[in-house]
């Protein structure tokens, strides 16, 4: 049977999406900079709106990627889970366990 090492939880998967962190705080700020302009000038108020409606926009994008990405430790990947004793490899956490259980005693 194949080995397999451990999982490192530090791996850059789990970073921040910096790209889309930037892009989001870019499109953020030009909607708010765009509706305090159109606010001092008095415009119509849908268009003022237009403005706030891309601020919402870019803090969604902002928020995503400011979200970590989440991997199961115990996953290799394709919805695998391996036996961290023996790196048996198996397609559900319930083969996981039961095969930790007969063969290993826990």
């Amino acid at each position: 049977m194949a080995q397999m090492s451990n999982v490192d939880p530090s791996r850059s998967d789990r970073k921040m999406k910096m790209p889309m962190l930037v892009l989001g705080v870019v499109v953020l700020v030009a909607g708010l900079g765009t509706w305090g302009y159109l606010y001092s000038m008095n415009i119509h108020h849908t268009i003022q709106l237009g403005g706030l409606g891309l601020a919402v926009l870019g803090a969604i994008i902002a928020v995503g990627g400011a979200m970590k990405t989440v991997s199961v430790g115990a996953t290799t990947g394709a919805g695998q889970f391996a036996c961290a004793k023996c790196g048996a490899k198996f397609g559900s956490e319930a083969a996981l366990n039961q095969q930790t259980k007969d063969k290993h005693g826990m």
